[in-house]
């Protein structure tokens, strides 16, 4: 034991002994990117720390680190650690060390590419994504380099709802704590500092808007940007001691203290994610209405210029819901983390909606900030409301001289479009996106890609019918659905004739058409990228059919080991079947048979070459005027010519399983084959039995286990076996 502790501590000597060179790590030359920081800490020791001292700082840190990796550049030691709860450990107590000059994640990027937040919760944070937010933290960062900033800058942002945690880590870069107040139930505002907050909503609606970015742990806000200098956040507490339970439990006269407050400290956004319902009764039993708030909410915006955002409500209704639905504020419906951007169903079920709505923005399934240090995942109005205010607070620090109205008209007019093109009862403009609305407020270009699906292939059109064409196509990755469209002449315009919406249908039938007249078709796409947005794909090839008699649909299948039997289902309008057939899979097809009868619907190819794979198609006609019309040829179908596949049975009996091979014809079969597997193991070969064989009886197995089986005939020709397929897999358990 005391050699392993010798080793162990000789090791611990020599990586630290690799540790210090001349410079510390170039940032600009630093590749890949991870989200969530999961490359260790970087920990910067201060110029003169001596090998002894950093080895002193290093066994402290070795108390927490269970797995430890020591590289070195410069001044700067990488330690690798497991889990995001060593590295806050980590940080905790490096930050305490006198040797450390400082201790940050391990961000890394690639060469030019966008960065990406170094936040431990980062890779949960979707609705980032949807909303383009890293990317509108880039664009800021080139319309007004870091370098051109000043602390005068930052748009003032408020929050009217029960307070935050101050103290909570990811809340300190960005939130003015001397700001944070109480109006509730008070005559002047009173500091929060060191009081016991009643709820976690109002910490909740901070972090989504101000949580720290960049700094190794939790979430990042949206207004924080890459460098947390974009924004200050005051929080008030509006709410009575009872906290955010009743739905009177902030009362008319404190919100309007609260909004009063605000625009005294200079607050150019407020965010409200509270409210009632229209002719709701209040604690008096009187009809709520709220015309003194209206007023105070249109002092704040029409005079000084404050850009009102509120949550419009949580009932999965299209009721009035105040203060969200006065005319001055934004009102923000909740998105979940949807599939299908046309659909309504973007919205989460409970979220209210309605023509008294504005725009929407992610609200499921939401990490953000919760009392006392912790995260939570948060879902509701509260959680998109926010998500907008933030949004347009990047909007009013790249363009300061915008109006309320102008910085509204934008977050409408750059919004991401969902359901229905343009505005909607469902989702209102569409989800909220920073980057083209930070793009827009600064005059330049978003940057932003088109989003596209992939083209549909493999598309087809072939008769249906005498008045009816048949198109099929694959699936395309990541499609809602399909636009067809149809046109009369080959060079003609191209009209929108279907939507199909859903991506796993994948044909379309075009009824009522001319017989014998050629059209034209072309398909495209649609769909939702990763990243929530609608997407179309480029057009298909064009494809082109005559509506005559039906294309069969063929199939194929094994009777007998030296033919093939081959059917179909009946074809519209058709007086007759032409049969090809190859030798080989590329080959020439020639004709093998003529049916001119349209009652059989199946035909047998024999005297076949024993274990050789034949290829077939087929088309049909019809008879009119005298004259013969061809459909296109079917799809091609194979078969090998083999024994038809068998079917068994299988029963318990006691500890013995029974199995049992279907009668079949003596002739066709030479022996049959039978296979086990366990669940812990690979299927064997357990049985090989002649023809005359049809029962077996498995025995010496072990009780509470399951056990699979599967059977193949076979025929042994000039002296050959040829298998056939195997037989479906039955199992039964001891």
């Amino acid at each position: 034991m005391k050699s392993v502790k010798k080793r162990r501590r000789l090791l611990f000597c020599l990586l630290l002994g690799i540790l210090f060179c001349l410079s510390a790590v170039n940032y600009c030359l630093a590749e890949s990117t991870e989200a969530n920081g999961g490359n260790g800490l970087l920990i910067t020791f201060k110029t003169g720390v001596t090998k002894h001292q950093a080895k002193k700082v290093m066994k402290k840190v070795n108390v927490i680190a269970k797995d430890k990796m020591f590289q070195r550049k410069g001044n700067t030691l990488l330690l690798r650690l497991d889990s995001s709860e060593m590295r806050r450990q980590a940080i905790s107590k490096l930050k305490k060390e006198s040797a450390v000059a400082s201790v940050q994640p391990n961000y890394r990027y690639t060469l030019g590419e966008t960065s990406s937040s170094g936040d431990s919760f980062i890779d949960r944070q979707w609705n980032l994504d949807y909303m383009d937010v890293p990317e509108a933290w880039d664009l800021i960062d080139k319309v007004k380099p870091q370098a051109l900033r000043d602390e005068k800058d930052k748009v003032i942002v408020a929050t009217l709802d029960t307070g935050v945690d101050y103290q909570h880590p990811d809340l300190q870069k960005n939130v003015a704590i001397e700001n944070c107040v109480t109006v509730a139930d008070r005559e002047s505002p009173y500091p929060v500092y060191g009081k016991a907050l009643p709820s976690s909503h109002g910490t909740g609606t901070a972090g989504i808007i101000a949580a720290t970015s960049n700094n190794g742990i939790g979430i990042a806000g949206i207004a924080a940007g890459n460098h947390n200098d974009l924004i200050s956040l005051m929080a008030i507490n509006v709410f009575h001691s009872e906290g955010y339970i009743s739905q009177a439990s902030a009362s008319t006269v404190d919100i309007i203290k609260g909004i009063e407050y605000a625009c005294a400290k200079g607050a150019k956004v407020i965010n409200m994610c509270l409210g009632h319902s229209e002719g709701d009764s209040d604690l008096f039993g009187l009809p709520h209405d709220d015309a003194a708030l209206e007023a105070a909410i249109n002092d704040a915006v029409y005079k000084k210029d404050v850009v009102i955002v509120c949550s419009a409500g949580n009932n999965g209704d299209a009721r009035i819901w105040y203060p969200s639905d006065f005319d001055a504020t934004i009102s923000v419906i909740n998105t979940k983390k949807y599939k299908n951007a046309w659909s309504r169903k973007c919205k989460t079920g409970r979220s209210n909606f309605g023509s008294s709505k504005d725009i929407s923005a992610p609200g499921r399934g939401v990490y953000t900030t919760g009392l006392n240090g912790s995260y939570k995942k948060g879902c509701g109005t509260s959680m998109a409301a926010p998500s907008v205010a933030a949004v347009a607070a990047l909007v009013r620090y790249v363009n300061p001289q915008l109006s309320a109205a102008e910085v509204k008209e934008i977050l409408y007019s750059t919004a991401t479009d969902l359901y229905k093109p343009g505005y909607d009862i469902y989702t209102g403009h569409g989800n909220v996106n920073a980057c083209r609305a930070v793009a827009a407020a600064a005059g330049v270009s978003d940057g932003l890609k088109v989003p596209q699906l992939a083209r549909p292939k493999s598309v087809k059109a072939y008769s249906a019918g005498p008045h009816a064409i048949k198109l099929s196509w694959k699936k395309v990755p990541r499609a809602n659905g399909y636009f067809i469209y149809r046109s009369d002449k080959k060079d003609g315009s191209y009209h929108r004739i279907k939507r199909i919406r859903r991506g796993k249908i994948l044909s379309f039938r075009d009824t009522g058409r001319k017989f014998d007249k050629k059209f034209y078709y072309k398909i495209v796409a649609y769909g939702t990228t990763r990243d929530g947005k609608k997407a179309l794909s480029p057009e298909s090839r064009k494809v082109t059919s005559r509506p005559r008699a039906e294309v069969p649909s063929l199939k194929t299948a094994n009777r007998d080991y030296r033919a093939i039997h081959l059917s179909w289902k009946k074809s519209t309008g058709t007086d007759g079947y032409e049969i090809y057939r190859s030798d080989t899979k590329n080959g020439d097809y020639q004709l093998i048979q003529t049916i001119s009868q349209r009652r059989p619907r199946s035909w047998t190819d024999r005297e076949l070459t024993v274990g050789k794979t034949y290829y077939y198609k087929m088309r049909s006609y019809c008879f009119r005027n005298g004259k013969h019309y061809y459909s296109e040829l079917s799809p091609k179908a194979s078969a090998k010519v083999r024994p038809a596949q068998p079917a068994f049975s299988v029963k318990k009996v006691g500890r013995k399983i029974i199995l049992k091979r279907k009668e079949s014809d003596p002739s066709q079969i030479s022996g049959c084959q039978i296979y086990r597997r366990t669940e812990e193991r690979k299927w064997r070969l357990i049985k090989t039995m002649p023809v005359e064989k049809r029962r077996f009886t498995d025995r010496n197995l072990t009780p509470g286990k399951k056990y699979f089986y599967k059977i193949r005939t076979y025929k042994t020709v000039q002296g050959k076996r040829v298998y056939s397929k195997t037989s479906k897999v039955k199992s039964r358990r001891l």
